[in-house]
């Protein structure tokens, strides 16, 4: 009973689409049973579940911001359709649609209207197809799809959401992508089988969207603090994580730094004699520290002992400098590769 009761909490902890869902669910009833008291809502009163789902987004915020957005690209799609059909007269002529589609597209990427632009032409289509191109179907439309969007923002008032756990997950999944290319980079580089830049970018565009969905995760989290009381008992933790997020965020920049030092010539385009390349006594001691570094975010992401791996890297470090010190192009090399893990290691003080 215990073990299935754990399941069950970690389901609900780590998985909020189930509550998302939950909401939804609950907000579309609600709506559907309520919306048969509003007058003049018999001809579509499905129009309210559909604004009740709208509404039941990951955050309070963000319902009453969507919930808006999509009504306002209900109004301007409809009001299009109308115009449009008032104009030719035929609502029914392929001229006349092709007409209404461009136009509410269009319009569809506004920035009033955000991510709830694309319901412009959707509602541009139902209003000159399903409403006749009537100005009476608009208010209907947009009037019950905000008379929805009105019970689901309650019922995410009463239930506020709290996307904790997926920001978590992306915190610890950007990390994770983090070490790999610490490693791999550190592994090549001793092998002496370094790719392009290039290649490298193109073999390893996930550090770029680990890093966009950690940022957008966090920021979703942030986010639905608004008017929710159930979050200020998790402000210490998203505190934590927000410091987490913005540490590997640095260091994402610093690896990117690193690659690009490691990877790119340096030296006069089109002449090898020029190029510089690192001798084995360096790449060795710099892959060491690379993955020492990894270790760290690793050690990190498992709360375990963190300091005696970076101060492995710390001492490798210090010998690199010690015993290249000069300013020959090898030895700036050395140094600005020794200044970036240097600065990613501070990420952890």
């Amino acid at each position: 009973m215990e073990t299935a009761r754990a399941w069950l909490l970690d389901r609900w902890v780590n998985h909020p689409r189930i509550a998302l869902a939950l909401r939804a669910a609950v907000a579309a009833a609600i709506a559907w049973i309520l919306v048969r008291f509003v007058p003049g809502s018999q001809d579509y009163p499905y129009y309210a579940p559909f604004g009740a789902i709208i509404a039941t987004t990951s955050t309070l915020a963000g319902s009453v911001r969507e919930s808006l957005q999509a009504v306002g690209a209900i109004v301007v799609g409809g009001v299009i359709a109308w115009l449009v059909d008032t104009a030719t007269g035929d609502n029914v002529a392929a001229f006349t649609l092709a007409l209404v589609v461009a136009l509410s597209v269009s319009v569809a990427g506004w920035r009033v209207l955000g991510a709830m632009g694309g319901w412009a032409p959707t509602a541009a289509v139902f209003t000159l197809i399903i409403g006749h191109g009537e100005a009476q179907f608009i208010g209907a439309y947009g009037g019950l799809t905000l008379f929805g969007a009105l019970v689901g923002i309650v019922v995410n008032m009463v239930a506020p959401p709290l996307p904790l756990a997926p920001a978590r997950a992306a915190v610890g999944r950007t990390r994770e992508v983090l070490a790999e290319q610490l490693r791999e980079i550190a592994d090549l580089m001793v092998e002496h089988d370094l790719p392009t830049l290039d290649q490298w970018h193109r073999e390893h565009s996930e550090l770029r969207r680990a890093r966009t969905q950690m940022r957008d995760a966090v920021s979703q989290v942030h986010e639905s603090l608004t008017a929710n009381a159930r979050a200020r008992r998790h402000r210490d933790a998203l505190a934590v994580l927000t410091e987490e997020a913005d540490g590997l965020d640095r260091i994402s920049l610093l690896v990117s730094d690193i690659s690009d030092l490691l990877l790119r010539p340096h030296g006069v385009p089109g002449d090898p004699s020029t190029q510089t390349v690192l001798s084995d006594d360096v790449r060795e001691p710099i892959a060491r520290a690379m993955h020492r570094v990894a270790d760290a975010l690793d050690a990190y992401g498992h709360g375990a002992e963190v300091d005696p791996r970076l101060e492995a890297a710390d001492a490798e470090l210090t010998t690199l400098l010690e015993t290249r010190a000069g300013e020959t192009h090898e030895q700036l090399l050395v140094h600005s590769v020794v200044l970036s893990l240097r600065r990613a290691l501070d990420t952890f003080a």
